[in-house]
């Protein structure tokens, strides 16, 4: 069995551990897919992209963290002054890593991505631990193909083969 083949649910009898694992890493998939709709809808509501309030998020957590961190003078330097910009670019960044997750659309792309809004975060002054461990949820969508396993990176891969995008 190559790791690009469909996956089926016959596979747990054939050979449970490898069907288990591929179950495992798409139910992962489908998760994370909903926490990106999640934080896409909640980026909506608050309406980052369009309002001040993503201006008034970076001056609170500028009063909260040491002000000779990284963090710190990355907010006050080109976040705040720039925050409409980075309002558009997490909530685009985030519908896109919810669509190519959901539909298993350029999923290593989207993983990518995830990993990268995750890691930026933490630089940009929200550390916290936990963002650390969430990027690296994203690792085995890089690693394994789930895209072909289940999604359109399959059918599309294999109509367009010399597309970095769908492999």
């Amino acid at each position: 069995m190559s790791v690009a083949d469909r996956f089926r649910w016959s596979l747990l009898r054939r050979r449970p551990l490898a069907g288990a694992g591929q179950a495992f890493v798409l139910l992962l998939r489908c998760f994370m897919a909903l926490f990106f709709i999640a934080a896409t809808i909640n980026k909506i509501r608050n309406g980052w992209a369009w309002t001040d309030y993503l201006q008034g998020q970076f001056l609170a957590r500028l009063d909260e963290i040491d002000p000779e961190t990284f963090g710190a003078q990355f907010l006050e330097t080109y976040a705040v002054p720039h925050y409409r910009a980075f309002g558009w670019m997490v909530t685009l960044g985030e519908g896109a890593v919810a669509i190519g997750l959901t539909l298993g659309l350029m999923t290593r792309t989207a993983a990518i991505g995830a990993m990268l809004l995750m890691f930026s975060f933490a630089i940009g002054g929200y550390y916290d631990a936990s963002l650390i461990a969430l990027g690296l949820m994203f690792l085995p969508f890089v690693i394994w193909p789930t895209g072909h396993w289940l999604g359109l990176d399959r059918s599309l891969a294999q109509r367009y083969p010399n597309r970095i995008w769908f492999r």
